[in-house]
């Protein structure tokens, strides 16, 4: 029986129910705003077009692989037709990124089956379950981690990564001689150019936790598909060292010590939001240049965010 059955104080003072791996994962600054300032509709609201597309694309893996539909079926299923027609981008560049994450969504998502392809020539073939949802208790850590499990089987668990290209805006160069413009490819549209980038020969080791604290609620071995539009990589326990046992408990061990960290932090707020504000004091010049993780946030949002430190 696991110690903490019970959500600790530290957590509990601020109306923290459980964890997860990206929250973990995430700096304290930026979990003090989306989990404290923020409501928990707020937070959600702060789409872009990576974190839409990686659902769009996950989704579409899952429709073929749970519902028996071809590929073609499942990109203009229901679901993934919601989930395309509901995004609102933030501004013209997350617009065209998401249009061309959907353009290209069918090689990307084939690329992910061929990986499964892969995954039931090593484990027979699958009756897969998507997104099955597990907690786990990891004492010391006073809270559980909730998680959904992109896809599961009795013999084998996985998870989806999706690489994205860049976005950049290169207007057509036109021959003042020849009087033609330069050709139109399926990377453009209008003044912006799609590139697609490439897929490391290593996993992230942020990917090698989520994985961990998979295997550790399921008891099956790990697997890692990551796909681009024109590339793919399978890792497993047979090809990769760091999804092997030994290294897996590791790196379980290391997303505790994240977890713990911020729970020190709550501790010694005592539940007083403004003793946490100091405790995660953010870069400000990061807000102020509107980079990624801030380019999406309204700015009503960052302005009372600001407030507890001004």
């Amino acid at each position: 029986m696991d110690i903490f059955q019970k959500v600790g104080d530290c957590y509990t003072k601020f109306n923290l129910a459980h964890t997860s791996k990206s929250t973990a994962n995430m700096k304290a600054a930026d979990r003090f705003f989306k989990k404290i300032v923020l409501t928990s509709q707020e937070s959600r609201s702060l789409d872009n077009a990576s974190f839409r597309g990686g659902s769009l694309v996950h989704l579409i893996v899952q429709e073929v692989l749970t519902k028996k539909i071809t590929l073609d079926e499942a990109l203009f299923s229901p679901d993934v037709q919601r989930l395309v027609d509901s995004y609102t981008p933030f501004n013209e560049k997350d617009s065209i990124k998401f249009q061309f994450i959907y353009r290209f969504a069918k090689p990307q998502a084939q690329n992910h089956l061929d990986n499964i392809k892969e995954v039931e020539d090593i484990y027979g073939k699958q009756k897969w379950v998507a997104e099955e949802q597990k907690t786990l208790w990891t004492p010391p850590v006073q809270t559980y981690w909730l998680m959904y499990i992109d896809l599961v089987s009795k013999k084998v668990l996985g998870d989806f990564k999706n690489k994205f290209g860049t976005v950049s805006n290169k207007p057509l160069k036109q021959d003042p001689k020849k009087k033609k413009k330069e050709k139109v490819t399926n990377n453009r549209i209008g003044d912006w150019v799609y590139t697609h980038q490439r897929i490391e020969q290593r996993p992230y080791f942020s990917d090698v936790m989520q994985v961990s604290l998979y295997k550790k609620a399921v008891k099956v071995p790990p697997f890692l598909s990551y796909a681009t539009a024109t590339e793919r990589k399978l890792f497993t326990e047979r090809n990769c060292d760091e999804l092997k046992e030994e290294n897996l408990t590791k790196a379980l061990n290391v997303l505790k010590i994240y977890e713990i960290a911020w729970q020190k932090k709550l501790e010694a707020a005592d539940g007083d939001v403004k003793k946490l504000a100091w405790l995660c004091v953010p870069d400000f010049s990061d807000i102020k240049k509107k980079g990624w993780g801030w380019d999406n946030v309204p700015d009503e949002f960052i302005e009372r965010f600001k407030s507890y430190y001004v």
